[in-house]
């Protein structure tokens, strides 16, 4: 049975800086401080492909931290973008970018939202928040390169296929 994301409770939750207690329940508490341990959790288990868990675990960080926090948003996006569901991990990146003040960390979120939008088809955006990537951190260059031709490459290919029919 697959979970759907509830967007508005998650965002709520972010917000207020609600506990999530009820999702680890049996499980030792944290402590204040320990928001960059939370963070840590929450991407081993977007590793492990448990995205429900690892955005329970992104709120309990953006709690510890006092509140909402842009890397917490950040990872909630990439939690929703591993469950499927572009929309909602663009509304949170974008979130994200409206907190976000260092240069780097905008570059990355930028970067993030580059690749949502090519997830959703969106390539005029998607060269855009690329764009603004590699202007606050040059360094992302060769990496939005390669996520550009190969969403380049991937749309040339569901055109031919398109204008082909199904190859047998």
């Amino acid at each position: 049975m697959s979970h759907r994301f509830h967007l508005s409770s998650i965002l709520t939750a972010l917000a207020v800086a609600v506990a999530v207690s009820s999702a680890w329940a049996g499980e030792e508490p944290f402590v204040q401080g320990d928001a960059a341990q939370a963070l840590r959790r929450a991407e081993g288990l977007i590793q492990q492909g448990h995205y429900q868990k690892a955005t329970a675990e992104f709120e309990r960080a953006s709690e510890l931290a006092g509140g909402p926090c842009p890397e917490c948003l950040l990872g909630v996006g990439r939690a929703y973008r591993g469950a499927g569901q572009i929309d909602p991990a663009l509304q949170v990146t974008r979130m994200a970018l409206a907190i976000l003040s260092a240069p780097e960390a905008r570059a990355q979120a930028y970067e993030q939202l580059g690749s949502l939008l090519v997830l959703k088809g969106d390539m005029n955006a998607a060269q855009e928040a690329y764009r603004k990537a590699v202007e606050l951190d040059g360094s992302l260059e060769p990496q939005v390169r390669s996520s550009l031709a190969a969403a380049f490459a991937k749309q040339a290919a569901d055109f031919e296929t398109a204008s082909n029919g199904p190859v047998r």
